[in-house]
């Protein structure tokens, strides 16, 4: 059970798991994206109490047409090796689930990207989220 007086860093109270993202199948890495960046999605538009305005206003965000350009944002911003993440989230099998799906692809490769920044660097993580979501007030 986690103690909250040893809590150095709120950081803490996300477990890391004790994974090699380099390791890791590409799919896996998109799950674990897609669950942080929903949740910083939602922390992100709280702004009301009020669930139903919340979901609202988080759907669009989240969805493979707001992921899409998302990315596109961010795009510019990427070094090689991210680049390279997004690339295989792109071209992964979970992203081919839909078919030619563009967007669909393209919001894979984010959260293959998301997955994988939250493993290894995550002030890098947070700079490319804080920058995708302000753009344009997604």
């Amino acid at each position: 059970m986690l103690d909250f007086d040893e809590l150095n860093n709120i950081t803490d109270l996300f477990p890391t798991p004790d994974v090699n993202p380099e390791e890791m199948s590409t799919d896996a890495l998109a799950y674990l994206g897609d669950a942080v960046f929903n949740l910083y999605a939602k922390l992100y538009i709280l702004v009301d109490t009020k669930v139903q305005k919340l979901h609202k206003n988080v759907t669009p965000v989240v969805s493979r047409q707001g992921q899409s350009k998302i990315l596109g944002v961010i795009a510019p911003l990427l070094t090689e090796r991210e680049k390279s993440i997004v690339k295989r989230g792109i071209n992964s099998k979970g992203a081919k689930k839909h078919g030619n799906d563009r967007q669909y692809m393209e919001s894979t490769g984010l959260e293959a990207l998301v997955g994988y920044l939250y493993l290894v660097d995550k002030n890098r993580l947070a700079f490319l989220l804080k920058e995708g979501m302000e753009w344009g007030e997604v």
